[in-house]
């Protein structure tokens, strides 16, 4: 049986902070499957109810805590000349780390018929969809939607399945294929 949760001051921006924060972590964890309010609630030490009054459901709280996050922005400012290289850096250089990872989120809830809506929705208006105002040349959409998939799987590959290069050098290597094979889609005209 678990503890009741601490009284916590009546502040709503708090109490939703808190969950946004909770949800965040269990859904980076668990997925969108394997979350459950209730935990979600606990650790952000509110009532369950609390969820479904600031939300209304699991989803209304996932599509609040996740797509929000899914954003390229920090590696889109800057000359679109070094866009491949800051967007290699910024995935091989991600370590496992706790707390939420907008990423891992994403590819433990793309599984989820409730979450894939959301998930397209946020994914087009937040990531494709500028990536594409941004680049030059014919199709823009498409190619914006090839660096979405190298992106995704790579971080597939490397960060949820483990399949890593092996020392310094071999890292080293796999960043600047990745960044010529983004920036060639960059600059295909």
């Amino acid at each position: 049986m678990s503890e009741t949760p601490p009284h916590r001051k009546r502040d709503a921006s708090a109490t939703t902070e808190a969950i946004l924060t909770a949800a965040r972590e269990v859904f980076t964890e668990k997925g969108y499957d394997g979350a459950g309010t209730r935990e979600i609630a606990e650790r952000a030490q509110v009532n369950v109810a609390l969820i479904s009054r600031y939300f209304g459901s699991k989803e209304g709280l996932f599509a609040a805590a996740v797509p929000p996050m899914m954003t390229l922005d920090a590696v889109l400012a800057g000359d679109m000349a070094g866009f491949g290289t800051r967007l290699a850096a910024s995935l091989t250089h991600k370590t496992a780390r706790k707390g939420f990872d907008p990423m891992l989120a994403l590819l433990r809830a793309a599984s989820s018929p409730e979450a894939v809506p959301v998930l397209r929705q946020a994914l087009q208006a937040q990531v494709l969809h500028p990536l594409a105002d941004r680049l030059e040349g014919p199709a823009t959409l498409e190619r914006a939607a090839l660096i979405g998939a190298l992106v995704v799987g790579f971080d597939l590959l490397t960060r949820v399945l483990g399949l890593t290069a092996t020392g310094a050098d071999a890292m080293d290597a796999l960043e600047q294929t990745l960044a010529k094979s983004v920036q060639a889609l960059v600059d295909q005209r």
